[in-house]
C-alpha cells in the first residue's frame, strides 16, 4: 500500500492536543503515515511536518480575530497550492471552525477526502448551518454523543467516537501523588487557576482570578494558590499580572491535568480546561470576561443558557458561571470560601461531577478517530 499523507488542521492549543493524540494514534496504526499540519508543540512532538504554527493564529474575541485576517488570508492561499503541488489523502480539519471550513470546501474542490474531527458546536451558534458545513465534509467525528443526530440528521455521515479526554484520565496519576510532588500535606487547602492559554484570556482573566484568590486566602487559613502557565503565553505576562495584583500564587508550566487533581477548588476560563475539570472531579467555578461590544454580538450568537462544557455536557449546573460583570472577586470568592470550608458541600459537587463520565462514552477514542481517517484516506 503506498504511503498516506495526512493534513491535520488546527488553530488554537485545545486543538493541537487533540491533533497530537491523534497523530500518534495514526503512527500506531500505519507508521509509515505522512501527517502535515497547522498545529503547535503537541502535533510536532508526534512527529507532523508543521506547515504553519498556531502560536501565531491565536486569538480571543471578534475583534482580535480581525486583525489575523490577513495572516489567515495568507495561510489559505499556501494551503490551496499545497492541494495542488503536494496532495494529501485526506484533510481532517480539528474545530477551529471559521477557517477550517473554509479550507475543507477548497479541499472537497480538489477532491480530496474531509474528515472533521471535533466538529463545530452548532448547538451553541446555530443549528442552521449544518447543512452548509454538510456540504464541506464527507465525515464527521462527534465527541458529545447528542451531536450524532444533529449532523446525521442532514445526511452527513456521522460518528461518535467519545472524548480523548477520556483517554488521559485512564492514565492520571492519583490526587495523593500529584498531592505529594507539589508537597503538600493532606489538611493543606489547594486553589488552582486555569487561566486559559491565549495572551487576550490571561490579560483579561487572570487579574480578576488573583483578586479572588487574595480574598480567599485572607479567610482560608493555609491556603495556598497555583496556577497553570500555559507555554503559549510569554512568562512575561504572568510575572507582569502576579506583580499588578499581589499575593502568593505560584505558576507551573506544563499540562493543567496536575494542578486540576491536586487542588481542592477550582477557578476556570470557560472552554475544554471546564470539562476535563469535571471530569477529574474537582469542584470549579467557571469565569469570562472579554470587551462588553464582543460579549453582545456572542450572546446574539450562542442560543444556550449556558457556556461552559461541563455544565452543557451535564445538562444542568455543576459548576457556577461568573459572565462579565457577574465576574465580581467578591462573589467568587464566597463560592470558593464556602467549598474550601464546607466538607460536605465540596463532596456534593464530586458527586454531581461523576455523573459527567457517564454521558461521554467510552476511553479510546484518538485510536477509532484515527481508524476512521485511515479508512478514508485509503480510499481516496
Amino acid at each position: 500500500m503506498a504511503k498516506r499523507t495526512v493534513l491535520i488542521l488546527t488553530g488554537e492549543p485545545s486543538g493541537d492536543v487533540v491533533g497530537g493524540k491523534l497523530a500518534r494514534a495514526l503512527r500506531e496504526l500505519d507508521a509509515t503515515c505522512r501527517i502535515v499540519a497547522v498545529g503547535g508543540p503537541k502535533l510536532r512532538e508526534a512527529g507532523a511536518e508543521i506547515v504553519c504554527d498556531i502560536a501565531a493564529l491565536g486569538a480571543m474575541g471578534f475583534v482580535a480575530i480581525l486583525r489575523q485576517i490577513p495572516r489567515l488570508s495568507a495561510l489559505e492561499r499556501e494551503l490551496e497550492t499545497r492541494f495542488e503541488r503536494d496532495r494529501p489523502d485526506v484533510v481532517v480539519p480539528i474545530d477551529y471552525p471559521g477557517f477550517n471550513l473554509r479550507i475543507a470546501r477548497r479541499a472537497r474542490a480538489h477532491g480530496i477526502p474531509v474528515v472533521y474531527y471535533v466538529g463545530p458546536q452548532v448547538w451553541a451558534w446555530g443549528a442552521k448551518r449544518i447543512p452548509r458545513i454538510a456540504a464541506s465534509v464527507d465525515h464527521m467525528l462527534v465527541v458529545f454523543p447528542f451531536e450524532q443526530d444533529l449532523y446525521a440528521s442532514v445526511g452527513l455521515r456521522t460518528t461518535f467516537v467519545g472524548h480523548p479526554l477520556l483517554d488521559d484520565l485512564e492514565t492520571a496519576p492519583p490526587r495523593e501523588v500529584l498531592r505529594a510532588r507539589l508537597g503538600l500535606a493532606d489538611d493543606v487547602p489547594l486553589l488552582g487557576l486555569l487561566a486559559g492559554s491565549r495572551i487576550q484570556e490571561v490579560r483579561r482573566i487572570l487579574p480578576v482570578m488573583a483578586k479572588a484568590a487574595a480574598r480567599i486566602a485572607a479567610r482560608v487559613p493555609g491556603l495556598r494558590v497555583v496556577a497553570s502557565a500555559a507555554s503559549s503565553v510569554p512568562a512575561e505576562e504572568y510575572a507582569g499580572i502576579a506583580r499588578e495584583v499581589g499575593g502568593a500564587i505560584e505558576f507551573l508550566p506544563g499540562p493543567a491535568a496536575p494542578i486540576i487533581t491536586a487542588s481542592d477548588a477550582l477557578l476556570v476560563t470557560s472552554g475544554t480546561a471546564t470539562l476535563e475539570s469535571g471530569l477529574l472531579g474537582t469542584p470549579l467555578a467557571v469565569l469570562y470576561r472579554t470587551s462588553p461590544v464582543e460579549y453582545r454580538i456572542g450572546r446574539t450568537l450562542v442560543k444556550i443558557p449556558r457556556i461552559s462544557l461541563a455544565n452543557i455536557v451535564a445538562g444542568e449546573d455543576v459548576a457556577p458561571e461568573f459572565l462579565q460583570g457577574d465576574a465580581d472577586p467578591e462573589r467568587i470568592a464566597d463560592w470558593a470560601t464556602h467549598v474550601l470550608t464546607d466538607p460536605g458541600e465540596a463532596r456534593r459537587i464530586r458527586g454531581r461531577l461523576g455523573l459527567l463520565r457517564e454521558k461521554l462514552g467510552e476511553p479510546g477514542a484518538s485510536r477509532r478517530a484515527a481508524e476512521l481517517v485511515l479508512a478514508e484516506a485509503n480510499r481516496s
